[in-house]
């Protein structure tokens, strides 16, 4: 690894310090399909789950919230012991970085305040793909579409929507809302994002099935209905499609940094194969395999730590292209060293006894958030045409955002 500084190696080895009892608890939560409480009072505990609020508002992140590498590596080593946990926490630090980014004074004191003083959990509302229906012929396929809206009201917003793959949703604290701001008609123009509380009237949330899904099964990520729920105009962050035009920063790094520890816990379980039954490793071609994943593996985390270097360097256009690669390379990593585990380690990796398949099943399930062809066209228009707009797939920053006040909505 990288030469750390002496607040990075502290967080690392916190994250590290865990895995093993992460790891212990992962089979029974995966099982059960639920959120692995007893996982994250530990990473509370810890003040891990604080890593994306800023130091000023009583956590240990930077100004812009998760969007730093000590928060990366130790994405990394959660997901190592358990790609689920993993996945859990990125959303929770995804969530805490676009309040640290977009939110005000005093919504980052309250919402971000109670996220280091107390614990509190974020979580999403923003899918609006039902795995019960079908797609609509023609749909846009290369950008994300939101028709979730605000209806205005005194003091703030009705609203009335069906939200899917809403991860932690059912346990969150804090959920961020995606929608469209009343009147436009693209996310350039208006995607807004709000905070919906866990006891706002009118939220529910049902698993439709998420019983049966194969992985990241402890993500809860339920479907949410928002019946005439009321959204004042303090949970309300910044002004219409702020995200898109002035927040440069993306998911993508972050699920390649999980994507690649869940790489790693799958090579985890081939390397404790080969040095228990150490007469594999007489087999040449099974050597040489695993020189290859090891490499694959390096190669991986080379792409996203270059892609953080350019984040660093504020070059975000550069950095959001680069994480869209570095996304496509921990992805197809993680499931060559998870696929190729089960060659190597033979019929033992087929039972539940042994981690490798629930891995196999989570990375899976993540490598399958956004369909890596939108993504990798994403990749390729940019270097035909020589630049890249970070909210690409959100919205178009040519087009012009319209104002509350422009839209006659004031607070």
């Amino acid at each position: 690894m990288m030469a750390l500084n002496q607040q990075q190696q502290h967080w690392v080895e916190k994250a590290q310090g865990l895995a093993s009892e992460i790891a212990d608890l992962a089979a029974q939560y995966d099982r059960e399909a639920c959120f692995p409480e007893k996982v994250f009072e530990r990473l509370r505990a810890s003040g891990l789950l604080a890593l994306a609020v800023p130091k000023e508002y009583g956590g240990h992140g930077t100004a812009d919230g998760n969007v730093h590498l000590t928060a990366y590596l130790v994405t990394e080593a959660i997901s190592r012991a358990c790609p689920s946990t993993g996945w859990d926490l990125i959303i929770h630090y995804h969530q805490c970085g676009a309040v640290a980014r977009l939110g005000n004074e005093e919504q980052k004191q309250r919402i971000l305040g109670d996220v280091a003083k107390n614990g509190a959990l974020m979580g999403s509302l923003g899918s609006e793909v039902d795995h019960r229906q079908s797609v609509t012929v023609g749909q846009e396929t290369r950008k994300l579409v939101f028709q979730a809206d605000m209806m205005p009201v005194d003091g703030g917003f009705c609203v009335n929507a069906s939200k899917h793959f809403c991860s932690n949703g059912p346990v969150a604290d804090y959920l961020l809302y995606w929608s469209m701001a009343p009147g436009s008609q693209s996310g350039g123009e208006g995607l807004t994002l709000s905070i919906v509380t866990r006891d706002s009237a009118g939220l529910t949330f049902h698993n439709h099935g998420w019983d049966d899904i194969i992985g990241l099964r402890s993500s809860v990520s339920w479907s949410a209905t928002l019946k005439d729920v009321f959204i004042p105009w303090q949970n309300v962050l910044g002004e219409p499609a702020d995200f898109v035009h002035k927040d440069p920063y993306t998911l993508e790094l972050s699920q390649a940094f999980q994507l690649v520890g869940a790489g790693q816990g799958a090579m985890d379980c081939i390397v404790k194969t080969l040095r228990d039954r150490p007469f594999l490793q007489k087999e040449e071609g099974l050597m040489v395999l695993l020189g290859e994943l090891e490499s694959a593996l390096q190669a991986a985390r080379g792409s996203c730590l270059y892609a953080n270097m350019l984040w660093e360097q504020k070059n975000y256009g550069a950095a959001a292209r680069a994480s869209l690669s570095a996304h496509h390379t921990a992805r197809e990593t993680a499931l060559l060293v998870a696929t190729k585990g089960f060659d190597i380690i033979g019929t033992r990796s087929l039972f539940k006894t042994m981690p490798l398949e629930r891995i196999w099943r989570d990375i899976r399930t993540a490598s399958l958030h956004t369909r890596e062809s939108q993504l990798l066209r994403l990749v390729a228009d940019a270097v035909v045409s020589g630049h890249y707009a970070p909210k690409q797939k959100y919205g178009s920053q040519t087009v012009k955002a319209r104002s509350w006040r422009e839209l006659g909505l004031t607070h």
